[in-house]
């Protein structure tokens, strides 16, 4: 009875799917009075097993015995800060201090730009 192991499979990939979506992933823009948009991000991790056999004689109208499970973890990387035509990522945490230099170079280098300009006039 293969049905039954298909059924089995079917179901547990089904309640996982039901779980996660793309906007688990990305999630849905929220707009501010400022214009400025803001799009939560999170990373989304999940498993799941099944197993079963199928007995060659029927106990109670059943010949299949098995069960399946699976898991979601979703944890908040950060967000994409959309402002003034431009994109950037906030995260919620690094993990170590050099991750946190690479993501604050663009603010860094648009600064010292325009102290150098500010200086030059």
């Amino acid at each position: 009875m293969a049905n039954g192991l298909d059924g089995l499979f079917s179901s547990t990939l089904k309640g996982l799917h039901e779980m996660i979506d793309v906007n688990t992933v990305i999630g849905s823009p929220i707009e501010t009075s400022g214009g400025i948009t803001i799009i939560p991000v999170t990373k989304v991790s999940f498993g799941f097993g099944m197993g079963g056999f199928n007995r060659e004689e029927e106990i109670e109208n059943q010949s299949l015995l098995g069960g399946s499970g699976g898991g979601v973890s979703v944890v908040p990387v950060g967000f994409l800060i959309i402002e003034n035509g431009s994109v950037r990522m906030l995260n919620v945490d690094s993990s170590t201090p050099i991750e946190k230099i690479i993501d604050t170079l663009p603010e860094l280098v648009k600064s010292a730009a325009s102290f150098f300009t500010k200086n030059k006039d």
